[in-house]
């Protein structure tokens, strides 16, 4: 199946339309350039050698003689493999130097950062250095760093929630609804993992090390690899099940297929035929609602003309000036009238199943929402290749995995269903900010309402066609992650939500993790080739195992099992996950922070003091009746 314009000067327009008015919000984010996530990889490159150098001659001086990372009270006070305070160090003081704000703001969010993890790696260094002097444990550098690793990746998107410009909290959750049954297979999952890692590690120790040393398995530590993909396994297994006993069911409603297009006569036709094809394996009634969005083109004429052209569905154009996705959504919605609304953009086109799968899912009547398995529409480019692999393992494996556990945080909007009722319940789509599909999810399972991830449920989307678009998506995917938490922060450790009280946090975590991948590969790149000498006990295979070890496995068995010609791809998709860490680095790097002045911080300071509770009550208590105040 091709999509892809046979003109290159419609190519070259259609490359222009791929920013619009939700590419950056402007209230909450920049359209940063790339300078700026290079311009931080420049200086964090010339601080670990300025660190690495000190560390040097501190050594050959006698000065700083000792181990090569910051711990202090360790039980062994051998070398670290990987200086990974060090790094943290480094890389937090590079953020705070690159935030988008004045000079002060960037000196509060360095502080917060440094503060919080020196304070912690004091409290665990104290407590690792009573514990071995009581005889109860002796800590080694490795695993302090490993917790102190984990937790700095918490206390990134910690700092960030709280001093970013993001968008303000949404309605209170109404009534959310994980029944008892999903955590128990999520602690069944996590049981079975632990148990599985800790068996796997004693029974073929041999092997491990074996592994370890060809960098696949590595990075935090093998038992922690082996935890998260036995975990997924698991997980992935409950959740074919559940596929597999919904497996023959047939639900056809008549249902309303919303398509938001701007600017895109030269692909709606064929998302609007493809509409038409599925239609008649789907076997109910579809009215198609095309909402054209402030085209410049000829997007409307084009869509009337290919609906016209339709033998199993209706449809009609509707008109949207004002720009805006979530805005032309919120109007094709308020027109319609069927129960179920099939949101498809203007450059997909659905599988001639993948109504009647996606449909039946609804006959649950606590599922708001479904997805599908996104596929790229071709596989000519490299990023083509790459994103198949990708879509395989995230829309085909992981989202699989959290459906076993009702944990699926949100479906792409490129092809998602909705029951209108719920939506009405809701709330519109929210304008202003990234990410309103995965959001529009989480206020859904708010309400009582899950979301279904159904990888047959197939579906051809466009991938961008230039760098440049690339790196505009994936920015913008990425920051995406905060303006949803924000939006639904008080569905942040909801403990009625499994979403809330694990998903979302995990999600938090991991963009910390991606954005640190790439400078992490640099510092060790650094520590290698110039200083050597000094970081004799640092190994190159746990830096590189973060790339290749795990992830290549996993993602040759997906590959294997969904789509065999995809695993010749692994390759260049394993290299792709550094382009993704960069990407992911420069979407933290266009977080819009509020300036701070030193003046107007102050006074907020002494306002808080003087409103706070022991004070408050101080300063309200009846002052002694031989005060000299009464005479």
């Amino acid at each position: 199946m091709s999509r892809r314009p046979a003109d290159p000067q419609e190519s070259a327009a259609i490359t222009d339309y791929f920013r619009s008015v939700d590419s950056a919000p402007a209230e909450y984010s920049v359209d940063r350039p790339a300078a700026g996530t290079n311009g931080f990889l420049v200086l964090f490159a010339a601080l670990c050698l300025v660190a690495m150098c000190a560390k040097t001659v501190g050594e050959r001086t006698g000065i700083a003689d000792g181990p090569n990372d910051v711990v202090l009270f360790a039980a062994d006070r051998g070398d670290a493999a990987v200086p990974t305070r060090l790094f943290i160090v480094i890389f937090f003081v590079t953020y705070a130097a690159f935030a988008y704000s004045n000079v002060w703001r960037r000196i509060v969010i360095g502080s917060a950062l440094i503060a919080k993890f020196a304070v912690f790696c004091l409290v665990l260094d104290a407590t690792a250095w009573a514990l071995h002097h009581l005889g109860v444990v002796s800590a080694s550098v490795f695993g302090l760093q490993m917790i102190s690793g984990l937790v700095a990746l918490t206390i990134l998107p910690h700092t960030i929630m709280r001093q970013a410009q993001l968008p303000a909290a949404g309605r209170p959750p109404l009534a959310p609804r994980t029944p008892l049954s999903a955590y128990l297979v999520l602690s069944f999952a996590l049981v079975v993992a632990l148990v599985g890692a800790a068996v796997a590690l004693q029974l073929f120790g041999t092997e491990v090390d074996a592994l370890r040393q060809v960098a696949i398995l590595g990075g935090i530590g093998p038992g922690v690899f082996l935890v998260q993909q036995i975990l997924a396994s698991v997980t992935a297994a409950f959740g074919w099940r559940r596929l597999r006993r919904i497996e023959g069911v047939v639900f056809t409603p008549r249902v309303a297929v919303l398509v938001p297009a701007h600017n895109e006569a030269h692909d709606i036709a064929d998302t609007i035929a493809s509409v038409d094809r599925a239609a008649q394996t789907y076997g109910g009634d579809i009215h198609l609602y095309v909402v054209d969005n402030a085209s410049s083109d000829a997007t409307g004429q084009v869509a009337q003309d290919a609906i016209a052209a339709c033998v199993s569905i209706t449809g009609e154009v509707m008109d949207c000036p004002p720009p805006g996705k979530a805005i032309a959504l919120n109007a094709g919605i308020s027109a319609i009238t069927e129960e179920f609304v099939v949101r498809i953009d203007a450059d997909t086109v659905i599988g001639p199943n993948c109504l009647q799968r996606a449909m039946r899912h609804f006959v649950d009547p606590h599922v708001g929402s479904v997805g599908g398995l996104p596929l790229p529409s071709t596989e000519e480019t490299w990023i083509d290749k790459v994103r198949l692999v990708e879509v395989l393992l995230r829309h085909g494996f992981f989202q699989l995995s959290l459906d076993g556990y009702q944990g699926v945080l949100g479906v792409p909007g490129m092809f998602a269903v909705y029951r209108r009722s719920a939506l009405a319940l809701v709330g519109p789509m929210v304008q202003g900010m990234n990410g309103e599909d995965t959001d529009i999810c989480l206020r859904l399972d708010s309400a009582g309402y899950h979301t279904v991830a159904d990888p047959t449920a197939v579906y051809y989307s466009e991938t961008p066609l230039s760098y440049a678009h690339l790196r505009e998506q994936r920015t913008r995917w990425f920051r995406s992650i905060y303006h949803i938490t924000a939006h639904n922060r008080a569905t942040l450790f909801d403990r009625r939500s499994m979403t809330g009280t694990f998903v979302l946090p995990f999600q938090l975590v991991n963009a910390a993790r991606r954005a640190m991948l790439a400078p992490l590969l640099l510092f060790a790149v650094i520590a290698q080739t110039a200083f050597h000498m000094t970081f004799l006990q640092m190994a190159w295979q746990p830096v590189v195992a973060t790339v290749l070890g795990m992830p290549m496995v996993v993602a040759v068995c997906v590959c294997l099992a969904l789509a065999p010609r995809a695993v010749k791809y692994v390759p260049a998709y394993l290299g792709f996950r550094v382009l993704r860490s960069y990407f992911t680095l420069g979407a933290a790097l266009s977080l819009r922070y509020p300036p701070v002045y030193p003046r107007d911080e102050w006074a907020r300071v002494r306002s808080r003091i003087s409103e706070h509770p022991f004070r408050t009550r101080r300063m309200s208590r009846p002052l002694p009746t031989d005060s000299p105040a009464q005479v």
